[in-house]
C-alpha cells in the first residue's frame, strides 16, 4: 500500500483503509518502520503524550505563529510536538525554530533515520543557536518540548 513508512501515519491511504472498514475487508496492520516513532523513540522527550502535526506553514509568518502556539500547547499539556517538512524546506524551518523557540525549549532533530548517515540529537535550543548545523535537503524529523522535567 506504501512505498516507504506506515499507511496513514504521514502516509496515503486513509480513504483506502477507511473503504476496507466500510465493506467489512479485514485490515491487517504490519510492523513496519516508520522515521516518526523511532525519532519519537530516540529523542528523549515525552513519548507518553506526543501530538504528530505533520507540515507546519509554508509563510513564514504564519509557521512562525504555529511554533509559538505549538510551544505553548506543548509547555500546557507537556506534550511533545512532531512534524516533518519536505527536505528542501528543513534548513529555513530550522532557522525559524531556533529563531522563535523559548532558549529553554527542548528540540530533537531526527535525519537520515535508518541510513548509515543517520544521526539524532536532542539539546535545548539556546545549544542548537550556538551550533552552525546544515540539513538542507536531508529527510528530518522535527520534535520539540517545552518545559522539560526528568520524566
Amino acid at each position: 500500500m506504501t512505498d516507504a513508512g506506515c499507511p496513514n501515519i504521514a502516509d496515503p491511504g486513509a480513504k483506502l483503509i477507511l473503504h476496507a472498514h466500510e465493506n467489512n475487508i479485514n485490515v491487517i496492520p504490519l510492523v513496519g518502520p516508520s522515521s516518526i516513532l523511532l525519532a519519537m523513540m530516540s529523542s528523549g522527550l515525552n513519548g507518553n503524550s506526543f501530538s504528530f502535526n505533520g507540515y507546519l506553514p509554508i509563510d513564514k509568518n504564519d509557521r512562525s505563529k504555529r511554533i509559538k502556539k505549538l510551544e505553548i500547547h506543548s509547555k500546557n499539556n507537556e506534550q511533545s510536538q512532531i512534524f516533518i517538512e519536505t527536505p528542501y524546506r528543513n534548513q529555513p524551518l530550522f532557522e525559524d525554530l531556533k529563531k522563535n523557540l523559548n532558549k529553554n525549549t527542548f528540540l530533537c532533530l531526527a535525519t537520515n533515520i535508518g541510513s548509515k548517515n543517520q544521526k539524532i540529537s536532542t539539546m535545548q535550543i539556546k545549544d542548537w543557536r550556538m551550533k552552525k548545523v546544515i540539513i538542507q535537503k536531508q529527510p528530518t524529523i522535527f520534535i520539540f518540548h517545552s518545559g522539560v522535567t526528568i520524566f
